[in-house]
């Protein structure tokens, strides 16, 4: 018993030591205010959406792409990625926040794309050449997003 009572204790220690805390000073905010920690990692939700709908989440990635026109969406993740709005339009993300990390809280939803919108988003991103291609609807994950917590750009060195 005391053995297994080691274990368990080591692993807690391990698991809160191995994730380190973030610090609110190194992020940009904007809409809802969120915590930063104990984000669910953008490749896990991607890897499971069907286990994030239907509730609010956090998740931590890095921003693929953003809105070119007004910052009004982003796509967040490596591979693949979450299409992120934000709620009620109520706020937007700097245009060059491509490439920095991000944590984000809200609703992830599983949805038919149509070619129209496609479309429009593909432009909004400046890939006209892209939009012009797309001829069928797609199933993507989305995200309405309440909160963003941006990391700050690095400083020029």
């Amino acid at each position: 018993m005391k053995q297994t009572l080691f274990a368990v204790s080591l692993a807690l220690f391990a698991a809160c030591q191995s994730a380190p805390k973030k610090d609110p000073a190194q992020f940009d905010t904007f809409g809802a205010a969120i915590q930063l920690d104990d984000a669910v990692p953008v490749s896990d939700v991607l890897a499971n959406p069907e286990n994030y709908t239907g509730r609010t989440v956090r998740i931590s990635g890095p921003v693929d792409s953003v809105c070119q026109t007004k910052g009004c969406w982003m796509k967040v993740g490596a591979e693949s990625s979450v299409f992120v709005k934000f709620k009620d339009y109520a706020f937007f993300v700097p245009k060059d926040a491509a490439g920095r990390d991000v944590v984000f809280e809200g609703e992830l939803a599983v949805k038919e794309i149509s070619v129209a919108e496609q479309r429009h988003y593909l432009e909004d991103a400046g890939k006209k050449d892209e939009a012009a291609k797309v001829t069928q609807p797609k199933v993507d994950v989305t995200f309405l997003a309440s909160g963003v917590a941006l990391a700050k750009p690095q400083a020029a060195k």
